[in-house]
């Protein structure tokens, strides 16, 4: 059984408790890893469980560096208040791909945010 595959089944039906079952054996058995740990990331944020989904994303950059991990793991940040932090990542994340628009839309926010807050 791929349980990567089966797990995707899962997430496409948004059933992300039973998707995170299928990622934890797909990390297990080494299948996907990297996207994985950052699927099981992008499911506990679906749940809004944003702690354990930086730590899930966190191994994902570990294993390959990917704008869309970066940006996932300062989304979290940002929704914990962690702005200085979302700010690093979001940063991170653009680096790597620079054409992205939601990214330098939630830097452009930050930043904004900041400003308002320190005039």
């Amino acid at each position: 059984m791929n349980y990567f595959e089966k797990a995707n089944e899962f997430y496409s039906v948004k059933d992300y408790k039973k998707a995170l079952e299928f990622y934890k054996k797909a990390i297990e058995s080494k299948d996907n890893e990297a996207s994985a740990y950052y699927n099981s990331g992008v499911c506990l944020i679906k749940l809004k469980d944003y702690q354990n989904a930086m730590a899930l994303l966190k191994k994902a950059l570990k294993i390959r560096d990917e704008s869309k991990y970066y940006f996932n793991l300062a989304y979290c940040y940002a929704m914990t208040k962690n702005n200085k932090m979302a700010l690093i990542y979001f940063n991170r994340a653009w680096c790597l791909d620079n054409d992205d628009k939601d990214c330098e839309k939630a830097i452009n926010l930050i930043v904004q945010n900041y400003r308002s807050k320190t005039s």
